[in-house]
């Protein structure tokens, strides 16, 4: 068993997703992620922390929180999930700042139920005024459950090397010219780097380049032409890498958007 249902309104994308025996690969998302856990036990790690959301359990992530993802248990899960991009956050909830979920899962019935309607609004494509205010809701309510974190030290050194990364999703990774510019060592860097992000720099750099490859594709660019664009040079490659964070290979993934189009 396994299906992965993204669909788009606007900038917001939600996911229907149900599978046994998948696992997906330490990831962040720029986006603020909420969902709610419909069957089964998600079990996953962030942040140090194994986790467990049972049914009616609400899964919130900030931007950048690595984490990956499995089935609990062998009966299998079933999920939904919403991707909501900062910008919108921030325009709805009047909150400037990245935010940290104070608690990582919550129960909400409210909450849940919303999330639940937007993603079946966007799915069957219902009115925008319905969706605009399911989404309205979802984050006002997602909004109180957030709190400021203490920032890690030499957090603003591993800011700039992550802002490098975008910078050059198309070409190596330039350990040497990173470290140069935040100013550390190769090996206390990447110590460094690991200690706040969970990756090293090359996986993390890695999950970027997938997460930029999504956005492209997202926009109608051509699977190739992304598929370079982003530094991968082997189609195998770049679907493995894919699937291993959304579910689907780039190819897949390609495919489910041309049919919706």
């Amino acid at each position: 068993m396994r299906e992965f249902n993204y669909t788009h309104h606007d900038d917001l994308t939600v996911l229907s997703a149900r599978f046994d025996e998948f696992k997906y690969r330490k990831h962040s998302h720029e986006e603020y992620a909420i969902g709610v856990t419909l069957t089964g036990i998600q079990k996953y790690w962030l942040e140090g922390e194994m986790l467990y959301s049972k049914p009616g359990g609400i899964m919130l992530f900030s931007p950048e929180q690595l984490h990956d993802g499995c089935s609990g248990d062998e009966t299998g899960l079933e999920y939904v999930m919403t991707y909501i991009p900062r910008k919108l956050f921030e325009k709805v909830s009047g909150r400037k700042d990245v935010l940290k979920f104070s608690t990582p899962i919550i129960k909400d019935q409210k909450l849940a139920a919303n999330i639940i309607n937007l993603t079946r609004s966007i799915e069957s494509g219902k009115g925008d005024m319905l969706t605009s205010e399911l989404i309205m809701n979802v984050i006002d309510r997602a909004a109180n459950s957030v709190e400021k974190r203490k920032v890690p030290r030499n957090y603003k050194a591993v800011r700039r090397a992550v802002e490098m990364m975008h910078d050059s999703f198309e070409a190596p990774l330039k350990l040497d010219e990173i470290c140069k510019e935040v100013q550390m060592s190769k090996f206390h860097f990447i110590r460094q780097f690991k200690a706040i992000k969970g990756l090293s720099p090359y996986q993390f750099f890695l999950s970027c380049r997938t997460e930029q490859a999504k956005k492209l594709l997202d926009k109608g660019e051509e699977l190739y032409a992304v598929m370079l664009n982003c530094g991968f040079y082997d189609l195998s490659h770049f679907n493995r890498q894919f699937k291993s964070v959304y579910g689907l290979t780039a190819h897949a993934y390609a495919q489910l958007l041309n049919k919706s189009r």
